[in-house]
């Protein structure tokens, strides 16, 4: 046995008596990193996954099969790049006492910054190093090992969480239970043997586990399935998840379109579906659990933490909380969690809040990504701060800052505390032949999402030549939100983009009725909304822009008008189920007719002309009516009947009417109104 094998041996008896993971960093040519990545794998001869390209007679594991797995060995190959949200979903398949052979080149690209930051982080950890440039022999310095620790596996943490998971059956209803943890802390097993407790014990008789993928509860299913020989357990598979139907996994949209009858629903990594959706579970469901890991590669829980955790408190004040601390797929202070979390999710920075006095003076700053290479606590700062704003935040987020050759970073500070940043990317110019084939479909160039969508969805072929600086993100720290400070904001990045004479300054989000509001109050107007709800947000894109030269002015006034009528032309389409106070905002410059038939109206009223031949004039005089004359309750029955389309089945329903004839008699009580207060009727 080489010593180099020797030296390999040490650190994963190492590993094994701490119960920890070590990494094992080669460097050097690709085919001498896979030599002694081979050597490796001979000498120890147990499971492995290799992650990224690999020699021709060794498989590698796919992103998508990663999930819910674990492997004694993880073979990284990082030689051509570090793909953040990869390393971060494939080391927690790794068990503790587990070795990680991190394949990197001898030189990294001058230009890849993130690249250039991963480096000196892996260099402030105690990993042991190989290079292709010294001699195999030398053997690293090795921690003493002291052979007399053990490390008794601790399960206080997961038992307290399967009383509590299962007390939201046995409690008071309208309690839901939201349980975080990191990875690795037995989350999943914990609801997996919690629901087979529920089913033997017969607290519940039907169980419903909905998450983004089925994969992503195989655990839970496995842990309950062990637990269960009665059941018929032939129906359980990967693809099926189904446990004698008794315990079920259900897809989001099915779960929000059917709303099925269960004793219990747990939304199993709650942090990856929208805030509505889980409100609206929320209102639906009387005995509910929220699963969530707060850090990896699925992105950052703490906005889920921030956002829907303060909703909850509104919706249930009594709503519960657990928090599992204790690892068990390895021991506390583990190394590999420790570089993962500290370096590439950037989660274990405490920053001190800032304190803004308002008869102070703020002040404007662009960073430069070579000095957030070398200052990491203003890198931590300012990352931590885009997490804490932000519902998702993934690791390539961090990847992009550093990198974005198209990014512009501000910061906003007082007494030289950060209390805001803003990301602009630099959007358009596009060539002559590369917008012709954008606007046909043929291409789709990275980066450019304004321009591209502009041509291609919206069909104005000449955006692709303006230059748009669009605000990626925007971020106030949490404390001092409220304040105006972020209209302050955004007017100096306008000025900012006036001077580097761009024709746009522009934003896309998933549409709220509140953030609406705020884009208008700026003067942005509306250019596109999307047709298809975001998977993140679980809202309809909207492009809003504000026009900055004459170019841009001409160009946003013919796109605003052709939105607005394609935004009436959708409300009774693929746009039925957007909120009625979003319409309100969106149709506020509404234009004014005398077209409206009033005869036929009150022929209505009066019972003489069904609903279906006056549909046309209703919507002319919802368009034109005085709607903020009317109840909330009225606006929204005005918009969803008429604008968009709703049955009155799908009326009675969302409304609470008892019938279509009460639902009717409501409409009709809201246009006398109308009829009598609209500016627009004559």
């Amino acid at each position: 046995m080489t010593s180099f094998i020797q030296s390999i041996n040490t650190h994963r008896k190492l590993a094994i008596l701490n119960n920890h993971r070590q990494v094992i960093r080669l460097e050097g040519e690709t085919q001498w990193c896979f030599d002694h990545a081979q050597l490796i794998i001979n000498a120890f001869n147990t499971t492995y996954f290799w992650v990224g390209n690999a020699p021709t007679e060794i498989s590698t594991i796919l992103f998508s099969n990663i999930l819910g797995q674990e492997t004694e060995l993880l073979i990284f190959n990082a030689l051509l790049n570090f793909d953040a949200n990869l390393f971060a979903a494939a080391e927690g398949t790794l068990k503790g006492g587990g070795l990680l052979v991190l394949l990197t080149p001898q030189c990294i690209n001058k230009k890849d910054f993130f690249y250039q930051y991963i480096d000196k982080q892996l260099a402030q950890f105690p990993f042991c190093f190989f290079s292709q440039d010294n001699p195999i022999d030398v053997v690293p310095l090795i921690p003493k090992i002291d052979e007399s620790t053990t490390h008794a596996l601790n399960l206080n943490d997961q038992n307290d969480a399967i009383i509590a998971i299962k007390k939201t059956i046995t409690g008071h209803q309208h309690r839901p239970l939201v349980l975080t943890a990191n990875r690795g802390r037995g989350k999943s097993a914990a609801l997996g043997i919690a629901c087979a407790h529920l089913l033997i014990e017969k607290h519940c008789k039907h169980i419903l586990i909905c998450a983004p993928s089925k994969r992503s509860v195989h655990t839970a299913f496995k842990h309950s399935s062990a637990l269960l020989p009665d059941f018929q357990l032939a129906h359980y598979s990967l693809h099926s998840l189904d446990l004698s139907q008794s315990l079920q996994f259900i897809a989001p949209d099915t779960l929000l379109a059917d709303k099925p009858h269960t004793d219990l629903l747990i939304i199993d990594e709650a942090a990856a579906l929208p805030v509505p959706l889980l409100e609206s579970l929320t209102k639906h469901y009387t005995r509910l659990i929220f699963s969530s890991t707060l850090h990896g590669y699925e992105g950052s829980g703490r906005g889920f933490a921030l956002r829907f955790q303060s909703r909850l408190k509104e919706l249930s004040p009594q709503y519960r909380k657990y928090h599992l601390t204790q690892p068990i797929r390895w021991a506390e202070n583990d190394p590999l969690e420790s570089f993962t979390l500290n370096s590439i999710c950037l989660t274990q920075f405490n920053h001190a809040p800032p304190c803004y006095h308002h008869h102070q003076s703020v002040e404007f700053q662009q960073i430069l990504a070579q000095e957030l290479l070398q200052d990491k606590k203003l890198l931590q700062t300012i990352f931590a701060l885009l997490v804490d704003a932000h519902y998702q935040t993934k690791p390539s987020d961090l990847c992009l800052l550093l990198n974005g050759t198209d990014l512009s970073i501000f910061v906003m500070q007082q007494s030289q505390q950060i209390i805001g940043v803003a990301l602009i990317n630099h959007e358009g110019q596009i060539s002559d032949v590369l917008s012709d084939d954008i606007y046909k479909g043929k291409r789709r160039i990275k980066g450019n999402l304004i321009p591209q969508s502009l041509a291609f969805h919206s069909g104005f072929k000449e955006a692709s030549s303006h230059r748009f600086a669009r605000i990626q993100r925007i971020a106030i720290y949490p404390s001092e939100q409220n304040k105006s400070l972020g209209t302050r904001f955004i007017a100096h990045l306008k000025q900012w983009a006036i001077t580097n004479k761009f024709d746009h300054i522009c934003t896309v989000f998933g549409a709220t009725a509140q953030l609406t509001r705020f884009w208008q109050h700026l003067n942005f107007s509306p250019l596109r909304m999307g047709a298809t709800r975001d998977k993140s947000s679980g809202a309809h894109s909207l492009i809003m822009s504000l026009p900055l030269t004459a170019k841009g002015k001409a160009l946003n006034q013919k796109i605003s008008k052709q939105c607005e009528t394609q935004f009436l032309f959708q409300l009774s389409r693929n746009l039925q189920s957007i909120d009625p106070l979003l319409v309100m905002l969106l149709l506020k410059n509404k234009r004014v007719t005398d077209d409206i038939n009033t005869a036929k109206l009150h022929s209505y009223l009066e019972g003489e002309r069904p609903y279906q031949y006056i549909e046309l004039d209703l919507v002319e005089l919802i368009l034109t009516g005085n709607l903020i004359a009317l109840s909330e309750p009225q606006q929204k029955l005005c918009i969803e009947k008429v604008l968009q389309n709703h049955s009155w089945v799908q009326i009675c329903k969302q409304l609470g009417f008892s019938g279509k004839k009460q639902a009717q008699q409501a409409l009709k009580n809201a246009i006398k109104q109308l009829i009598g207060k609209s500016n627009a009727i004559r």
